[in-house]
């Protein structure tokens, strides 16, 4: 049976997404050993940033739906930021008897000294793209981001 061009354009696209992830997690772990950080530490600060960014509360229980764990583990994770100074807890602005977790600025400088080179040639590289170009690039990173959900 002929092999679909269409098809096989679309695994093309696939395979180099899987090797754009498994290089960001090889970033990821050498960030992890260079500061220390266990690898879940990374993933949890990553989507407290995310949280911030887009004006999202993150909680303890947030923080352990995002990452896909019990909020035992979960609370190791805080307990282990914060211990580093990399995230404190602060009463949540909507109720204050609840927490919420916000990172340090030590925190967020020590990610753009190892990854903001990283950031700008990623950032360069968007920029050369037109508008259209980049609105189909965010449309397919949007979409295989919601078949992971």
């Amino acid at each position: 049976m002929p092999a679909d061009p269409g098809r096989a354009a679309a695994l093309e696209l696939v395979h180099r997404l899987r090797e754009v992830a498994l290089r960001l997690e090889r970033a990821v772990g050498e960030f992890a050993r260079a500061t220390g950080l266990h690898a879940t530490d990374v993933r949890a600060l990553t989507r407290l940033l995310d949280a911030e960014r887009a004006g999202v509360e993150a909680t303890p229980g947030w923080l352990a739906q995002q990452l896909g764990m019990t909020s035992q583990a979960t609370t190791a994770v805080i307990h282990r930021l914060e211990a580093a100074g990399h995230v404190e807890r602060l009463r949540s602005r909507s109720d204050g008897r609840s927490a919420r977790l916000q990172v340090s600025e030590t925190a967020v400088d020590l990610g753009w000294q190892f990854f903001g080179p990283l950031l700008e040639r990623l950032i360069g590289i968007t920029e050369h793209l037109d508008q259209r170009d980049r609105s189909v690039v965010s449309d397919y990173l949007s979409a295989v981001a919601d078949t992971l959900e």
